[in-house]
């Protein structure tokens, strides 16, 4: 076995209360991860999972009415499998907009503890929206269910789905409102990205191969672009998505995170403080936008057939791309290109670095090198590297020299949830975002948003590449955005 799942048989006692447990987002990603942990040996036995939702279930019922809703929970219809699986479902009906239906729920934690008294870390799972953790919070403080057991070294810990405000002004008043009930190390934001795979191996690409980090600078890189690109519309999203748009449900997070990570320094150690330091330091150095900034240097984009989707009239953008610069040594002077939208002509995620072109060349065509992680589908790395075409003569030619995952490894990648929920129970902050980065990130945003008001909104084609504004943008630098292909 993995050293993960001898980790996971030494984890102390723990109960994860899951509020919001009857939601998509439970149904489709953090039910199937919990099955797939614990059918591959990684969940503790004695996890018990409470599952706190407003209608009136048992756990029996419970799990059946989620394996109708999920798409990806078959094998537990299944009857042996589906009882293995129970022994760690509790449910418990309650309104979490109303502290006062979950008078019960301090009898039913405290009764999982007996006979035997061990004395459970409690971990809270808040999947619902930002404006009920309040009164969570509140209900729990008040039950006492926010202290732990001394005698037992046991903790209490709390994991918060985004988004993480929709501002700099709501996202403080978010942090403020977790740090009156929880201290910084036992709250886990989740940003799911940081758990694909390919995401993780930034890190040990350029800190375990000692041939890229001397040229990972300004000095040796040309741009750096960071795209994440749906063909899917915003479809049940709407009324979510209208408020937010790219720029928020998507930039703010993911892309900026990714950005923190391909820019940063090495830090002296794998921890979790360290490692956040380093991408605060990136995040923070981000040169903010001016009115004139955003004129030159951000496309705003809506496919056509938005707007009757939404069922209203909008001015939000369903794609949104940036030129963007990091005012540090390392990097001063150096275009990072973000790009994500929606119902484009094909799904893909990935992190180019374009080397510039060699300053001298004994050969003609001499083309830059171009390293490519494709975080998803496909996940890869690849080096665009220069090679000489057999035959008479020395002409060129660039191909590739792959790292793909599918290719050197027969099993499937683990879903990024699966990795963060076992983190979660584990202890493991390194994957999870620290308040001063959501901040640092949301200063960033906000000045977009502050001077963007009068920027046109450019209108493009379902299924297509995106509005032509975006394409000029690059171009206009004598570059183009990389489709890897």
């Amino acid at each position: 076995m993995s050293e993960l799942v001898k980790k996971s048989q030494r984890v102390d006692p723990s109960m994860l209360v899951l509020f919001g447990a009857t939601g998509d987002l439970s149904a489709n990603y953090l039910l199937p991860a919990f099955y797939h942990l614990d059918a591959s040996g990684f969940l503790p036995d004695d996890l018990k999972i409470v599952c706190v939702g407003r209608r009136d279930f048992n756990e029996q019922s419970y799990l059946d009415f989620i394996i109708e809703k999920s798409n990806f929970l078959e094998k537990l219809k299944k009857p042996k499998i589906k009882k293995y699986f129970l022994k760690h479902i509790v449910y418990y009906q309650g309104d979490f907009s109303n502290p006062d239906s979950f008078a019960g729920l301090t009898s039913v934690l405290f009764n999982l503890e007996k006979p035997t008294h061990k004395c459970y870390n409690r971990l809270y799972y808040f999947a619902t929206s930002p404006e009920f953790f309040l009164s969570i919070a509140e209900m729990l403080e008040g039950a006492g269910l926010l202290k732990s057991c001394e005698v037992h070294n046991r903790t209490i810990r709390v994991l918060v789905e985004k988004p993480f405000g929709f501002d700099l002004k709501s996202a403080k008043k978010l942090n403020k409102l977790l740090l009156n009930y929880f201290t910084e190390d036992q709250i886990y934001r989740i940003d799911h990205y940081q758990g694909k795979e390919t995401v993780q191996n930034l890190m040990v690409v350029r800190f375990a191969n000692s041939i890229f980090e001397p040229l990972w600078s300004k000095d040796n890189i040309d741009h750096v672009e960071i795209s994440v690109l749906e063909d899917e519309t915003v479809g049940g999203r709407g009324k979510f998505y209208d408020r937010a748009g790219a720029l928020r449900d998507m930039v703010q997070n993911h892309l900026l995170q990714m950005l923190a990570l391909v820019l940063m320094d090495e830090p002296k150690e794998l921890k979790t403080e360290l490692i956040r330091d380093e991408k605060l330091k990136i995040l923070k150095g981000l040169k903010l936008f001016s009115k004139k900034d955003c004129k030159t240097e951000v496309v705003r984009g809506q496919y056509g057939g938005y707007m009757k989707e939404t069922g209203k009239q909008s001015v939000t953008e369903t794609y949104v791309a940036l030129k963007v610069f990091v005012d540090l040594p390392r990097w001063r002077g150096m275009p990072i290109y973000l790009r994500t939208g929606k119902a484009l002509s094909k799904k893909v995620t990935e992190i180019s670095i374009h080397f510039k072109e060699p300053s001298k060349c004994l050969f003609t065509h001499c083309a830059s090198n171009i390293m490519t992680l494709r975080i998803q589908p496909d996940e890869s790395v690849d080096l665009r590297i220069n090679n000489k075409i057999p035959g008479f003569g020395v002409d060129l030619t660039q191909k590739k020299l792959q790292f793909g995952y599918k290719k050197e490894f027969e099993k499937d990648l683990p879903p990024a949830y699966e990795r963060l929920l076992l983190d979660f129970i584990q202890g493991d902050q390194r994957l999870f975002i620290r308040s001063d980065e959501i901040e640092a990130a949301w200063k960033f945003v906000g000045s977009i948003t502050d001077s963007w008001r009068d920027l046109p909104l450019s209108m493009y084609k379902k299924g297509s590449h995106g509005p032509e504004a975006a394409e000029n943008l690059i171009k206009k630098d004598m570059r183009e955005w990389w489709t890897g292909e």
